[in-house]
Order: structure tokens, then sequence, then C-alpha cells
């Protein structure tokens, strides 16, 4: 019920934001999670409510490692803070919903848990439409509070 709720919410929120006005933009990263030692890729969304203000939806599939595998879901709010020659960093807060998956032996199990994120970010625009983005990310969740660095590449549209 609450995968159902978040899928939800996530919806009505996306639906929202793309009838506002504002710059859109993907990215596409890599990284690492620490609390289970795991590699990852996923996709970000980013959608500007005002100038300084965008809502970022993501995931990230977190490969196996040790016969769990995860794939997150988050939505977070950036507060951005351009610099100088397209150098922009950014705090955010949101909130998150993990997915673990353990499968050995022919047993499986499967865990959903939420958390709160908070984390900061760096972005460098290489071009009028693409940037170079650093994120480091620590979500908390009971008793496991994984922490997250990853590198993506922001396409503008």
């Amino acid at each position: 019920m609450k995968k159902v709720l978040l899928v939800l919410i996530l919806a009505a929120l996306s639906l929202g934001v793309n009838a506002q006005t504002g710059s859109k933009e993907v990215m596409p990263k890599i990284g690492y999670q620490t609390e289970l030692e795991r590699f990852g890729i996923g996709v970000e969304g980013r959608y500007f409510l005002t100038d300084n203000i965008r809502l970022a939806p993501g995931l990230t599939f977190l490969l196996p490692k040790n016969h769990i595998t995860g794939f997150d879901v988050d939505v977070n709010v950036h507060y951005v803070f351009p610099l100088q020659n397209g150098l922009s960093v950014y705090p955010f807060i949101g909130g998150a919903m993990l997915n673990n998956r353990i499968s050995y032996e022919g047993v499986s199990d499967k865990g959903t848990d939420f958390g709160f994120n908070i984390g900061a970010g760096v972005q460098y625009d290489i071009t009028d439409n693409g940037y170079l983005n650093l994120e480091f990310k620590y979500t908390f969740v009971d008793g496991k509070d994984p922490a997250y660095i990853m590198l993506g590449y922001g396409i503008k549209f």
C-alpha cells in the first residue's frame, strides 16, 4: 500500500510540475552507496519551480552485491545558488523509498523502507545545454542510514 501511495504522489507532483513554466533537465548518473558498498546507476529529472528552487525526482538501481539488489526512488527539493562562470551549488532535502531484494540459493526476500534525504551538490555548465554534477546525499532510514556519492551529466531542455 505504501508503494502505491508513493507512486501516486510522484505522478501527481510530476504532472503539476510539467504545467509550470521553467527549465527542465534530465541527468543520467553513476555512483556509490556506502551502507552495503554497492555501485549504482540512475536517472534524475529536474524541474525549476522558481529561478532557484527545483524539484528533483530520481531513480537509482543499485547493482547486486552479496546477493542483495537495490532500487531507490527519491524526490528532493534543491535550492540552487548560482556562483560564477557556470558554477552552482545547492543544498537539498527530500524523501526516499529504498527497496532491497535478497536472493540466495533459491530463497528470496524483499523489503521497503522510507527515509529522509539531506545533502548537497555542485554543478558546472560545460555547454549551454549540458553540465557535470557531483552530489553527496545522506538518507536517514531505520538503522541503515546510507550515504551516496553520485556523478552525473545533466541535459537541459
